[in-house]
């Protein structure tokens, strides 16, 4: 860990191009890939820092969409025009996402789930490509830092009655009847408008709408995790605080990811469409963590992983197709097939990842969510069939869109996709794809409430 902290802290000094932090990131991450897998509940690195394998899945999967980032934003003038400032705010959050997810200290860990939202900020405001980008950001501002202020009170009046910061020793904490259900609802708030879940939401699709391609990647791929995390860390110690309210919590958000998934249905815009069904899905996310069971845990934990892959590359292949002809709206992108038919197969194959189709990550996530959820309650079957079916008619709506139809006439003679953007596409679909074949690589096998 010290050794990877000092490889970001060298980036930070001399970001002059994006080749060169390119290079070192993917160095970064080969060493990280030679790291053995940890199954006991943590392995410390440092005496504040610590990993098991539900932080080092993230913490890889963040240093490959960053890699992932800088290869999408290479043929944006603006990015490349101002190159180290672009690179520097990369490698900031990166290194506030390192210490997200490797803290043991609730304070420190707060600190740094809000830190984040600082470079995505500026990523929006400064590369945004819409006049609107300013209240984007402002609306994603307002909406999480409102709704984890409470959390830190919560964290200080924590540690100060328990004598210390640590995560491990959480669960000795004892509230009375009437301030539990308090601590509860402002645990899941913080964390739920980071998923977001539904009535918190609304802040996403204007962000990601308003983002460059760069920004849309890391919002959808890492910080939408951010509450995942939060959640499968802090719900497994406070257990006994979450009790009362987990049922009307489990309720919220399947019925909330059913009304997300109809919504996306008459959808217009490839990223509207393409961000509201990140929504749905993180409400499979949070049901499942909710259960406090080992399949809803692992369930969880694979959509997470199996999203970030597949929603970023959703919104690569988006920004392809904008860069060619100017537009997200459906009515004017048409035909696709005819005139770039490779394309169209990257299209479909990542349209049935979204949908959870064989064999992505995604079919494996869902399957042991679905489980850990019908093992808890079967009332929750109308919901959870709606979003299934749904997810599979927003994909197919997507793809039959996007792909088919009559051409237009500005769609008649467009560039066809270079190799920097194959390669992005592959190494997008790749691992979403080979980890359904050896899952126990990120699976976890302690206890939930060890976590």
């Amino acid at each position: 860990m010290m050794k990877t902290m000092s490889i970001l802290l060298l980036m930070m000094m001399k970001p002059t191009k994006l080749m060169n932090s390119l290079c070192l990131l993917t160095f970064m991450f080969i060493f990280l890939s030679f790291l053995i897998k940890h199954d006991q509940e943590w392995f410390l690195f440092y005496s504040s820092l610590s990993s098991d394998t539900l932080s080092f899945s993230l913490i890889c999967l963040s240093t490959l969409i960053m890699i992932l980032m800088i290869m999408s934003s290479t043929s944006n003038t603006n990015i490349t025009y101002r190159a180290m400032y672009f690179s520097l705010l990369l490698n900031s959050l990166l290194m506030c996402l390192f210490l997200t997810f490797s803290t043991l200290n609730i304070i420190m860990f707060y600190i740094m789930f809000e830190a984040s939202l600082i470079p995505t900020f500026m990523l929006i405001l400064g590369w945004g490509n819409q006049p609107e980008r300013s209240q984007a950001g402002i609306y994603m501002m307002v909406y999480t830092v409102t709704a984890s202020l409470p959390l830190l009170i919560i964290f200080l009046m924590w540690s100060n009655k328990i004598g210390s910061a640590s995560l491990h020793i959480l669960y000795t904490y004892d509230s009375n009847w009437l301030t539990s259900s308090l601590w509860a609802f402002i645990l899941v708030l913080a964390f739920s408008v980071k998923l977001p879940t539904y009535l918190v939401h609304v802040w996403l699709p204007k962000a990601h709408v308003e983002a460059p391609v760069a920004g849309s990647m890391i919002l959808a791929a890492i910080l939408l995790k951010l509450g995942g995390y939060g959640l499968l860390r802090m719900i497994s110690k406070t257990s006994n605080l979450m009790a009362p309210i987990i049922p009307l919590l489990i309720s919220w958000s399947l019925a909330g990811g059913a009304m997300i998934a109809l919504l996306c249905v008459f959808q217009n815009d490839i990223k509207m469409l393409i961000a509201l069904s990140s929504v749905a899905h993180m409400a499979m996310v949070m049901s499942g963590s909710l259960t406090l069971s080992l399949w809803g845990t692992n369930g969880a934990q694979f959509i997470m992983i199996g999203h970030g892959f597949c929603s970023s590359a959703l919104f690569c292949v988006a920004n392809m197709t904008y860069e060619r002809l100017n537009s997200r709206s459906f009515f004017a992108i048409k035909g696709m097939q005819v005139i770039l038919p490779v394309m169209s197969m990257a299209w479909f194959m990542l349209c049935t990842s979204n949908m959870a189709s064989p064999p992505s990550l995604n079919l494996l996530g869902e399957m042991n969510s679905i489980t850990a959820i019908f093992s808890w309650t079967y009332f929750l079957s109308l919901p959870l069939t709606i979003m299934v079916f749904l997810a599979a008619a927003y994909s197919l709506f997507l793809f039959s869109q996007s792909q088919h139809g009559k051409l237009s006439l500005k769609t008649q003679s467009i560039s066809p996709a270079t190799p920097r953007e194959w390669l992005i596409l592959f190494l997008h679909w790749m691992p979403l794809n080979l980890l359904f074949l050896n899952p126990c690589s990120i699976q976890l096998f302690i206890l939930p409430y060890n976590l």
